[in-house]
């Protein structure tokens, strides 16, 4: 992308750097084949990510019914959210929100391992208008390769930018309409040389442009510096379809010409449409379903045979309860009686004692001392 590699050359390193980069050149080195999607998915970004297909490279993203949002709070900080496969010509259809604000740029990327490049990028303070861009070969000694297009409120209304891209044309589509077409042989490609027509990676970012660090122009460009005073900046991604032209395993540079008659496509299922066609996990009421009559007959069974034993379980102690209190009512009454007697007892012997102790007087009792 144009500006993110003047902000590099200018002291945005670190946020250009994850956008337009690659751990392996195969224009000067042999590198491990690229894993290819092979098929045609349709994602909705409004659950968690799949991390076998999607690799969140910075920053952090949170997701509502919308879609997908990738959000800066402070500065410092960028997005990008990358694919682990590549496709070999295709079709990547976008609903995006971009980000608004001045000095932001949002961006959905085509990237290949020796930096051939389709853009859709939005600059934050202009929320009508999206620019198209490409590159080849990383080649950026030239910018005037750019366009700009004309979309309505871009921050709170999804749009559908779509990418039409093979061997001889590529196009730029917004809301079914098409908006720019560039040829293999076009101007600026140099013949076909700057044409993008390598395996390419879907990419998804929004980084700061805006930075003190970056030079004058870039900024400018940006909208000025970002104000993170009014953060958070938050660009959605909802619905994403991606069409791989060539349905195969891997992709493989045979040369280190970078051309599209170099790549080498292996046959067989990728492991991103193998992740695709896994069954998904079973509810209980599904499982349930699975089994067969005859276990459904012993699960009942069985369940059958446990509710006898927890009732009969039951029984039994409620009647060891009931004996037990028996058994403590009749130790309790015997003690009672014991008590009663021993009390009885005790009076019988004072009023023998008071009796003995008394004579009678002209037919009355008197006490006689001792």
């Amino acid at each position: 992308m144009f500006f993110s590699r003047v902000a590099l050359f200018a002291g945005l390193a670190s946020y250009a750097y994850a956008q337009t980069s690659t751990t392996c050149d195969p224009l000067n080195t042999t590198c491990p084949a690229d894993p290819a999607l092979g098929t045609e998915h349709t994602w909705n970004f409004n659950t968690t990510l799949d991390e076998t297909i999607w690799n969140m490279t910075t920053g952090t993203y949170k997701y509502d019914d919308t879609g997908a949002q990738f959000s800066l709070t402070g500065e410092g900080q960028s997005t990008l959210l990358s694919s682990n496969f590549y496709i070999f010509f295709g079709v990547v259809e976008s609903h995006v929100k971009m980000a608004k604000g001045g000095g932001l740029v949002s961006s959905v990327v085509l990237e290949s391992d020796d930096l051939d490049e389709v853009d859709w990028e939005w600059v934050g303070y202009n929320t009508s208008e999206v620019q198209s861009n490409f590159f080849g070969k990383g080649n950026d000694t030239t910018f005037d390769r750019g366009g700009t297009h004309y979309v309505p409120n871009a921050d709170t209304e999804f749009h559908n930018y779509t990418t039409y891209w093979d061997q001889e044309r590529l196009q730029w589509w917004i809301d079914g309409n098409m908006v720019r077409e560039l040829l293999y042989d076009d101007k600026g490609t140099l013949g076909g040389k700057n044409y993008p027509q390598t395996p390419c990676r879907v990419k998804f970012s929004l980084w700061p442009a805006g930075q003190k660090s970056a030079a004058q122009g870039t900024i400018e460009w940006a909208g000025g510096l970002v104000d993170w005073d009014k953060a958070p900046f938050t660009m959605t991604l909802g619905a994403l379809r991606v069409k791989d032209f060539h349905s195969g395993k891997e992709y493989t540079y045979s040369d280190h010409t970078g051309s599209f008659d170099s790549i080498k496509v292996a046959d067989g299922n990728s492991t991103v449409l193998t992740e695709l066609n896994k069954a998904p996990a079973k509810s209980l009421s599904e499982k349930w379903d699975d089994l067969g009559q005859g276990a459904h007959i012993g699960v009942y069974c069985g369940a059958a045979g446990a509710g006898v034993l927890g009732i009969a379980a039951f029984l039994i102690f409620c009647l060891r309860q009931r004996r037990k209190g028996r058994l403590e009512n009749a130790l309790d009454n015997n003690q009672y009686a014991e008590n009663r007697t021993e009390m009885q007892n005790s009076q019988n012997d004072w009023k023998q004692s008071e009796w003995k102790g008394s004579e009678f007087r002209n037919g009355g009792y008197r006490q006689v001392s001792n």
